[in-house]
């Protein structure tokens, strides 16, 4: 590495490693996430500590390392200094193995991004995750659901009842009273806030039946903005449509992911409250259909986006805390994915669904 590449290198570590220390979460958090740095010959420039204690190897000794002396062979280019099938100027992602000096190897998860200088690449990011530990969160993440659905259970079996009992008093001593009904319209509204608790809960606590189905995915995402199609309205949201030429079909309920694409069309709204535009397009990929829900809101913090999927966790004054985790759930079991990507211009909720 020639003086003006180190120089560039040594630029960007001031930038974005040294700026980014007091941050909890963050790609490139010298506290949180194992990472090390390399330039455009495979050699590590940088490790931070949780790296070298995820590798069990000093810094000093993998400062003096390249990929080869990591990663096994058959997941490098055939220079040896990057990943096959990877670029160097994009962000990619994938699983691999690593080896250090035929110790026990290890499966990880693999991010990388380049390192950009004058619209030049001049390095790599390599942020590290051990598959071990990726598994271990997502059973507890599971075994938190599941402790979730029997509490929901239990009180949707405790409440639906008495508050049945409660709503046809209540209906009662309304159309007997010839007064202000105002108290009594505030008491009916709860009721029925509290019902539609009741109903996601026992969505949570017990799916019902999936009555599958082909669908046209352009129909029925037509049929959704035109029930949305008031509320885009009230709050000046413009819709813009990029699914006509999206020809194709999915196997699936179409009530459970009409509910889906409500919910995050609403979300998308109440992100704009002053208005916005608000795009829904479809694409057709590998034997698989991607909508992606697109609004100018101001975004969704870090924090917020790690714990969105978790039940009963919310920031609006009227939310549930339910309508992610059960849209989450629909998706899984037609066999899809959810991403979501969010900045302070706007968030982008993808679903990706196969093909019939």
């Amino acid at each position: 590495m020639d003086k003006d590449e180190m120089k560039r290198l040594n630029f960007l570590l001031e930038i974005y490693v040294d700026v980014n220390v007091d941050k909890d979460f963050s790609v490139l958090s010298k506290n949180t996430d194992p990472f090390f740095i390399m330039n455009t010959s495979g050699q590590l420039v940088y490790v931070n500590e949780v790296c070298e204690e995820l590798l069990q190897c000093s810094r000093v000794d993998l400062l003096g390392m390249k990929l080869t002396d990591i990663f096994i062979s058959s997941v490098l280019s055939s220079t040896q200094t990057f990943f096959i099938g990877k670029q160097r100027e994009q962000l990619t992602n994938f699983d691999s193995k690593i080896s250090i000096r035929h110790r026990n190897s290890m499966d990880v998860n693999v991010t990388t991004f380049p390192i950009l200088f004058n619209d030049e690449v001049v390095g790599s990011y390599v942020v590290l995750k051990d598959i071990t530990l990726i598994k271990r969160e997502r059973q507890l993440l599971s075994e938190k659901q599941a402790a979730a659905g029997q509490l929901a259970a239990g009180i949707a079996h405790e409440i639906r009842n008495p508050i049945t009992a409660i709503k046809g008093f209540v209906q009662l001593m309304m159309s007997e009273h010839k007064g202000e009904t105002t108290y009594y319209n505030i008491v009916e509204s709860e009721i029925n806030r509290v019902e539609m608790i009741l109903k996601e809960l026992m969505v949570l606590a017990k799916p019902t039946k999936i009555h599958y189905q082909e669908l046209d995915i352009q129909r029925l995402l037509d049929k959704v903005l035109t029930l949305m199609e008031s509320q885009t309205l009230l709050n000046n949201v413009e819709v813009i449509k990029n699914f006509h030429t999206l020809e194709v079909s999915v196997v699936g309920d179409e009530n459970q992911l009409k509910q889906v694409f409500i919910n995050y069309i609403k979300n998308a709204i109440e992100a704009m409250p002053d208005g916005g535009k608000l795009v829904v397009e479809g694409i057709h990929v590998n034997e698989c259909v991607h909508i992606r829900i697109i609004d100018e809101g101001s975004g969704i913090p870090p924090d917020i986006l790690e714990r969105i999927s978790e039940p009963f966790f919310t920031t609006k004054e009227h939310g549930t805390g339910l309508g992610m985790l059960v849209s989450n759930e629909i998706i899984e079991e037609h066999k899809g994915k959810i991403n979501i990507l969010s900045n302070t211009e706007g968030t982008s909720i993808e679903v990706i669904l196969p093909t019939a």
